[in-house]
């Protein structure tokens, strides 16, 4: 069975998810990842706009600095990046996530097939907010360049506006 993986964080970035897939530790990070039963690349990857929010809290076991969240009910879109991946996969990538990122998120379908991502249960308008780490970001936009095509100017505005939202 497969599904689309929602990504809206540094796993957009093809590095950044590759070390949940294969294993390993991403660049500018501190932790290595095990890696999913089945270690093959996503069998595609679509560029996604959601209706909702990103915002930074917690502070990242890898990065250092705030984790970046989905918060679906605020308002504003979010650039995001979808892989189609199997549901094993997805359960795997989502298991090597810290446990705050403990509510599952449908987001539609796409060619008859499952669209969802995950994120903290805590809404993005209650919890303390930290700043993400300089590494962090640069993952983001990574996966900004790479899923959209987004120049610099554009890529530095996106990021610009969730620090501040």
């Amino acid at each position: 069975m497969l599904i689309w993986y929602v990504s809206y964080g540094s796993n957009m970035a093809t590095t950044r998810l590759a070390c949940y897939l294969r294993g390993g530790c991403p660049p500018g990070g501190n932790h290595s990842h095990r890696g999913a039963r089945d270690t093959s690349e996503p069998r595609e990857s679509i560029p996604v706009v959601i209706p909702g929010s990103v915002f930074f809290a917690g502070e990242s076991r890898i990065w250092g600095g705030g984790r970046a969240f989905y918060d679906p009910d605020a308002p504003g879109t979010v650039a995001a990046r979808a892989f189609l991946v199997t549901q094993e996969q997805f359960e795997d990538i989502h298991a090597q996530e810290p446990a705050c990122y403990d509510r599952l998120v449908p987001l539609g379908t796409r060619d008859g097939i499952v669209m969802c991502t995950f994120t903290t249960r805590a809404r993005g308008d209650v919890v303390t907010r930290n700043a993400p780490a300089p590494a962090y970001l640069a993952t983001i936009a990574d996966g900004l360049r790479e899923g959209h095509g987004w120049d610099d100017p554009r890529v530095e505005d996106y990021l610009t506006r969730l620090r501040v939202s």
